[in-house]
């Protein structure tokens, strides 16, 4: 597996790219701005899916070039359908890089749903709380594709449109407490880190979980 995680738009998302090193395949997860520069990170594969971790502009703010260019299937969990070009995002389009409208999914995530590229196997993890839909996407290669449910430090904000404290909760329990301690971690935005990490290190995290 190679993984390159690209740090785009002024709000600094990870974008990441998963290769499959034998056959070449990749899939890409949260495209929120850059086309170009996640376009070049793409070079030398066979690109299979556009990923979203959840429906925010900021994470699928490039589906559309995307598709354009790639002509790949767009997956997202049908719970954020509402978000993809809600009016709330009117002019914030422009100063994150975004460009609408983002298409409709082509077919749509479900919980323990596996993708599979070359010898990867992506499973997905229905996640609510940031907001409804929320999905991580995790590899038993110890890799965890967080979205912006939990950060370095941090966890992910419930107060924007269908956000939910009582469902981050419990989706981040579920997380910290069924996967490995030694599990990677990319975050939505800053630095990756570790289940591990974040269970012993983290306040919101470690007050969450009754610690």
């Amino acid at each position: 597996m190679i993984l390159k995680v690209i740090p785009v738009g002024p709000l600094s998302m990870n974008c990441s790219v998963i290769i499959d090193e034998d056959t070449g395949q990749s899939v890409v997860i949260d495209p929120g701005a850059d086309l170009e520069v996640i376009l070049k990170a793409l070079e030398g594969t066979t690109p299979k899916y556009i990923l979203a971790t959840h429906g925010h502009i900021d994470h699928v703010g490039q589906v559309k070039g995307l598709k354009e260019r790639l002509g790949v299937p767009f997956l997202v969990h049908k719970e954020d359908l509402f978000l993809l070009n809600d009016p709330i995002w009117k002019g914030f389009d422009l100063y994150v890089g975004a460009d609408l409208p983002c298409p409709e999914p082509d077919d749509f995530l479900e919980e323990g749903m596996e993708l599979s590229f070359g010898k990867i196997r992506l499973k997905v993890l229905h996640t609510p709380g940031h907001t409804p839909g929320h999905c991580c996407f995790y590899s038993e290669e110890k890799l965890l594709i967080a979205g912006d449910l939990l950060f370095r430090g941090s966890v992910g904000r419930w107060d924007l449109p269908g956000g939910s404290l009582e469902d981050l909760k419990k989706s981040l329990r579920r997380v910290v407490l069924e996967l490995p301690e030694d599990v990677r971690v990319i975050t939505g935005h800053g630095e990756e880190t570790t289940i591990g990490r974040e269970k012993r290190f983290n306040p919101l995290l470690r007050e969450i979980l009754g610690h």
